[in-house]
């Protein structure tokens, strides 16, 4: 994870509670893919979209904002994971 955040974004994060999907596996992204989704906070660097992204953007973690945006039906579902664990204060 530490390695793969640093290469997209080019940051150190210190990583929080997971963000437990559906499968054992954490999220499907497609029949043959799944990830595994942490609440992060950045420990060195400033974000930049290095690898694979042509922008970074940060969104207010409020229902109106997050809807507001364009995602890939793969991640609906963990937008709203994130929401309700903020909600419950479960992000450490």
């Amino acid at each position: 994870m530490h390695r793969e955040i640093l290469e997209e974004l080019g940051v150190g994060i210190n990583l929080g509670s997971e963000i437990f999907g559906p499968l054992d596996q954490g999220w499907a992204l497609n029949e043959n893919a799944a990830m595994r989704v942490w609440f992060a906070e950045i420990s060195t660097g400033t974000p930049e979209p290095l690898e694979d992204h042509d922008q970074l953007e940060w969104v207010d973690l409020e229902p109106a904002a997050l809807e507001a945006l364009a995602w890939i039906p793969a991640d609906l579902p963990i937008v709203t994971a994130v929401l309700s664990d903020v909600k419950a204060g479960a992000t450490q």
